[in-house]
């Protein structure tokens, strides 16, 4: 849908709120993420533009019986442009089989920060299996290409939180230096702060309630 910040976005499965003149809630329609399902997540911030998207709840993907399904976000964020995305926790269940893919394009001076958080297994029972990929290019050139495969295993973890800034260092509100959590400096100079543990209530990791100044 467009927002009143003349941005665009626009998905299958999942309904789009506006809930502020540069804020916007993603809310599904239906129940996902189901053997079968393909949900795609379409973003585009113009030029100058700031937007923030909360999602209210997290996501399950369900047994599969056999089956799959895939979750693919595509995000552009134009020159001077800025986008925060709370995610809220991805969960594969025991029996699901997902392929979840993340691709970021950004101007040389857009600017992000996502939020992530990549759950294997409901609390009790074993992980499905899950491919996550992401790629974020800046002016065309690579900034981060990565994949984590279920099946290699996070050792004694099954929830990986991380957050991505690009652009905007400084995005998170708060990170207790208490946790355990990780802030890799990219090539590009961005960061992604990753945690690694067994229950998301846990993560010290938290994003500031406003997107970043494009200014």
């Amino acid at each position: 849908m467009p927002t009143l910040t003349r941005t665009e976005l626009r998905s299958s499965h999942l309904r789009v709120f506006a809930v502020g003149a540069d804020r916007v809630a993603l809310v599904p329609e239906q129940a996902v993420l189901l053997a079968g399902d393909h949900v795609e997540v379409t973003v585009r911030v113009g030029a100058g533009r700031r937007l923030e998207i909360v999602e209210p709840g997290g996501t399950v993907a369900y047994a599969m019986r056999g089956r799959a399904a895939r979750w693919d976000v595509r995000v552009e964020v134009e020159a001077g442009g800025s986008l925060v995305w709370h995610g809220q926790p991805f969960v594969v269940a025991e029996g699901a089989d997902v392929r979840r893919t993340t691709s970021v394009d950004l101007a040389p001076d857009a600017r992000a920060v996502l939020r992530e958080t990549l759950v294997l297994g409901r609390h009790a029972e074993g992980p499905g299996r899950l491919v996550a990929r992401t790629e974020v290019h800046r002016d065309g050139a690579p900034v981060l290409v990565e994949e984590l495969d279920s099946l290699a295993g996070l050792g004694p973890h099954r929830v990986v939180d991380q957050v991505l800034e690009l652009g905007c260092p400084g995005g998170l509100d708060r990170l207790d230096q208490r946790g355990a959590a990780m802030c890799l400096q990219l090539e590009s100079g961005d960061l992604l702060h990753r945690w690694l543990g067994a229950e998301t209530h846990a993560s010290p990791l938290t994003v500031c309630q406003s997107s970043p100044s494009a200014e």
